[in-house]
Parts: structure tokens; C-alpha cells; sequence
């Protein structure tokens, strides 16, 4: 019998495991059992992925990074899309770019670091992205994809960095 399943989780439903995760980050709860993984991007990213250095007390290198990877396969996808299919990925690229500011905020909040304002202005311009996103037509999106795919770049970027400290 068929099913009616979507493939792709609801955005509210993504936004709940990743606040989820959070929390427990928080709590120093930490997830190593792959049966309790959040799927971010579609494919089965550890719960963990959204605050990826949990626990660390500094950064350099001293953790695997899974949360790029992911963001970098999913800017992949937002460039390979048709207009037409990426209405169906607004919902998946909220989730990524909301885990992906969420690492780096816990990032800078283990490291004791003040935001600078290059971070919060890049933040406010992705959440404006996702805000617009939201309501959009394919055609749109496919114009407002390449300067979206720019700013979760340098984000990346900008993760990056805090990781070399």
C-alpha cells in the first residue's frame, strides 16, 4: 500500500530537532548513537552537527568537522537545481543555514567571543534570505539563489576561521 511520506521533512519539524540538539548540547548531553540522528540535508547528519564542537574547550582542529561537508553538498544541490525543484529544497536550506548559524554561534559562545558585526550582518542577511525564500516563486529563487549561495559561502568562511583559533 502506498504511502504518502514526503521525502523532505517540514521545515517546523527540521527547526524542532535542531532546537532539540541544542538543548541538549547545552545540558552536555552528547549523542554517539547513529540511530538518534537529525537529517539536516536528507542524508543522516549526526545530532551533534548543528553544534558540532560540544564540549570542546578550543577549536583547533581538535574535532571532526561533519557540518561543512554537509553545507558544502548542499550548496551543490541549490546549484544543480531547476527552477521548478527548488521550491521543494527552501525548507531543507532553512534547516542547514539555521544549523549552520547555530554552530557558530556555539562556537563563539565556548570560545567566550563577541559576535563581530561582519558575523551579525551576515547573519541578519541570511535570515532576511530565508524570510523572502519562504514566499517565492522558482524563477525567483533561481535569481536570489546565487547571492544566497555567496553568503552561506562566507559564512562557511567565517567558520572556518573561528576554527583555525
Amino acid at each position: 500500500m502506498p504511502t504518502n511520506i514526503s521525502p523532505v521533512p517540514s521545515a517546523l519539524t527540521l527547526l524542532l530537532l535542531i532546537s532539540i540538539a541544542a538543548c541538549r548540547s547545552e545540558r552536555g548531553d552528547h549523542v554517539a548513537d547513529s540511530s538518534r540522528a537529525v537529517s539536516v540535508t536528507g542524508s543522516t547528519a549526526s545530532a551533534d552537527a548543528s553544534h558540532a564542537v560540544a564540549g570542546m574547550p578550543a577549536m583547533g582542529g581538535m574535532h571532526q568537522d561533519t557540518l561543512a561537508p554537509k553545507v558544502e553538498a548542499h550548496l551543490q544541490r541549490l546549484s544543480a537545481a531547476a527552477p521548478d525543484s527548488l521550491r521543494a529544497l527552501v525548507p531543507v536550506d532553512r534547516a542547514v543555514v539555521t544549523a549552520l548559524i547555530a554552530d557558530c554561534e556555539q562556537m563563539m559562545r565556548e570560545m567566550k567571543m563577541e559576535p563581530p558585526p561582519k558575523w551579525q550582518r551576515a547573519v541578519r542577511d541570511l535570515r532576511r534570505d530565508l524570510d523572502r525564500m519562504a514566499s517565492m516563486t522558482g524563477p525567483q529563487l533561481q535569481q536570489a539563489m546565487r547571492g544566497h549561495r555567496q553568503r552561506i559561502e562566507a559564512m562557511l568562511a567565517m567558520r572556518r576561521d573561528m576554527m583555525k583559533m
